[in-house]
């Protein structure tokens, strides 16, 4: 799939291989050096089209690339590349008036390589027949580059091969001096304005979740008791994304098909690979069994078993599983999903909670246990914690979770019930936390599930994401995004992952929503803490939300800012906008636009300070969320 944005902040653009006749060249691509072809073929052993170049000759190249428009502004590429040996040279080019500014490539030594300027860097090895997710984020204003494989930051900072100002072009290329055949996919270019004239000072850093080592920032990754996604195509973007905890549904069903007998297998991998990368599981005692009359449902909606051998088998299965998981460092449960939508009367719902957390005690008296509601169901939530402390069990209760969807990721009556919930939880259940246990907003338009009836692209997910996420951390709520990878329901997709997916659930490409998103978890471990109630004014007196935070220790805040009361927009059009914080606390204030992960320093004759009085001018803000933050918080 080919993708070219036709402008500065503009919304991708898109058109794909899978649609050009096979043998085409494709439509705005231009074809080259005379060495051999370039044209849309079927992958070998898929049904997918992608751009083949085949080079049958030693002494000629074969190039294929297409114009998004010169722009001195920065360039976000990302593409798939595949080479069908490790013996020949074969390349991605971002081209400016003088050549190839920025390459990624692979070498006839089984070698990844880029450029700093004229030295060649190594990226490591790489397989031939295997794809590569491939991102190249280039700043014509500074002539530097930046280079992420398969989700992991590779290299910054680089400097362009050619001199130039502006870029152009995308080229794919296999080189003269070898016969081969590279295979190019998923071709995506989008046009970031930059900051006017602010210095650019970098990026910042991605974190792994074991260098984050913890957070309040959750990653989805549900179904996996249903196979709707596939964990081992995932796992490698797991870690690198920075969240510290997942979400994953223990599947009673998958684990024990046959009566009595376990196979623990699945989730002992998933668990075990998890931890190993520093990612706590947070796991979820739910569906029910088929193997059992009465054994309540097996997914979404489903009932809780009834029938008397259907909750002994219950019973045997939850002391089983925590008493085999608790020694894999699991110590945060979740009972059932969504019992609410399901239609689950809450009476039946409390003893349910009340049995199974009882099982979960006996075992792990140390356990953290969660109970949840899906949306906001106030009502349900307060029957629920009132029968929990009439009964006398609200000592079990250490959490309550709520699935939150709302097409503004600002919605005032949403935070309005958030905090009739917070007030149930002190009157029953007082010493219990509140956390958003899954949200999330589709990438494409007619997705499945929550939001999915209206138009959505990368680009409107990716600043909902962010603007719910910073909400919910400003609010002290742990957060959960849903999800990881995007989910394959029975006939239809559910497009709320990070991950773009291949129709077998392999991962195809890391979505901008991932990079955003490892943003958040670089900038916000547990040493940032909300600053409920911050002062702040601004003028215009636009439509703004504001969430504050502070570094334990010097105290040095981060302060959130962004613009809009709806949906996110398609178009990232800024607006110069005064702002003043009442009790600030800065010493080098840069701003960061979390979207993009960019760190420009705020000039001098931008920003001055009277006191704890902070004004802040021209800073440009728009619907997704931009920092200003003290220069000693940003790792960049």
């Amino acid at each position: 799939m080919s993708v070219i944005a036709a402008s500065p902040a503009s919304a991708d653009v898109s058109g794909d291989f899978d649609t050009a006749a096979l043998g085409s060249t494709p439509s705005g691509w231009t074809v080259s050096g005379g060495g051999g072809d370039a044209t849309v073929q079927q992958v070998p052993g898929t049904v997918d089209r992608s751009l083949r170049l085949r080079d049958t000759s030693t002494t000629a190249s074969v190039l294929a690339g297409t114009a998004f428009g010169s722009t001195s502004s920065t360039v976000v590429a990302g593409f798939r590349l595949r080479a069908a040996q490790t013996s020949a040279t074969i390349g991605v080019h971002l081209d400016g008036n003088a050549g190839h500014s920025v390459t990624v490539a692979m070498s006839a030594d089984g070698r990844l390589y880029t450029y700093d300027g004229t030295r060649r860097v190594d990226l490591g090895t790489y397989t031939a027949d295997r794809w590569y997710d491939i991102r190249v984020v280039a700043r014509p204003s500074t002539a530097t580059a930046d280079i992420y494989i398969d989700g992991e930051r590779k290299a910054d900072g680089l400097a362009f091969r050619t001199s130039g100002t502006a870029l152009g072009r995308i080229e794919a290329g296999v080189s003269k001096a070898h016969t081969g055949t590279a295979w190019v996919d998923d071709v995506r270019t989008t046009v970031e304005n930059n900051t006017g004239n602010w210095p650019y000072l970098g990026a910042v850093a991605p974190r792994t979740a074991q260098q984050v080592g913890t957070s309040d920032l959750i990653i989805g990754a549900e179904t996996l008791d249903r196979d709707y996604t596939n964990y081992r195509a995932f796992a490698p973007y797991l870690g690198r994304l920075g969240a510290t905890t997942t979400r994953l549904q223990g599947g009673w069903g998958k684990t024990e098909k046959t009566k009595g007998v376990y196979d623990w297998d699945w989730l002992d991998r998933i668990v075990d690979d998890a931890r190993g990368r520093g990612v706590k599981p947070w796991l979820q005692l739910s569906y029910g069994n088929a193997a059992y009359p009465g054994g309540g449902g097996s997914g979404l909606g489903g009932q809780l078993p009834s029938s008397a051998e259907a909750l002994d088998a219950w019973d045997a299965w939850v002391t089983a599983m925590v008493k085999r998981y608790k020694n894999r460092g699991v110590t945060e449960w979740e009972i059932w999903n969504e019992p609410n939508l399901a239609g689950i009367p809450v009476a039946d719902y409390t003893d349910f909670f009340i049995r199974t957390a009882t099982l979960i005690r006996a075992e792990q008296p140390s356990a953290v246990i969660y109970g949840q509601e899906a949306g906001i169901d106030v009502p349900y939530a307060k029957d629920f914690l009132a029968r929990l402390a009439e009964k006398g069990k609200a000592d079990l209760l250490d959490g309550f979770t709520y699935h939150p969807y709302n097409a503004n990721p600002d919605d005032a009556w949403t935070y309005g019930q958030v905090e009739k919930l917070r007030g149930l939880i002190a009157q029953y259940a007082p010493g219990a936390v509140l956390r958003q246990g899954e949200n999330g907003a589709p990438s494409w338009p007619g997705s499945f599930g929550a939001l999915g009836d209206l138009d959505w692209t990368e680009l409107s997910q990716t600043k909902w994401v962010l603007r719910r996420v910073l909400n919910d951390l400003g609010r002290d709520i742990s957060t959960s995004v849903f999800s990881i990878s995007d989910l394959h329901y029975p006939g239809k997709i559910n497009s709320k992952g990070l991950l773009q997916t291949n129709t077998d659930k392999t991962i195809r490409y890391a979505k901008p929503s991932y990079y955003a998103v490892q943003n958040v978890a670089s900038l916000f471990d547990r040493t940032v803490r909300p600053l409920p109630g911050y002062g702040w004014s601004a003028s215009p007196d636009a439509s703004l939300t504001v969430q504050a935070f502070a570094k334990q220790g010097a105290g040095r805040q981060i302060v959130g800012v962004w613009s809009g009361a709806a949906k996110p927009s398609e178009v990232n059009t800024t607006r110069a906008t005064d702002l003043t914080f009442t009790d600030g606390n800065f010493d080098d204030p840069v701003l960061v636009d979390v979207r993009t992960g960019a760190v420009h320093d705020i000039p001098a004759a931008n920003w001055s300070v009277q006191g704890g009085k902070y004004t802040f001018k021209d800073i440009p803000v728009y619907d997704s969320p931009v920092l200003i933050a003290d220069r000693s918080v940003i790792k960049f």
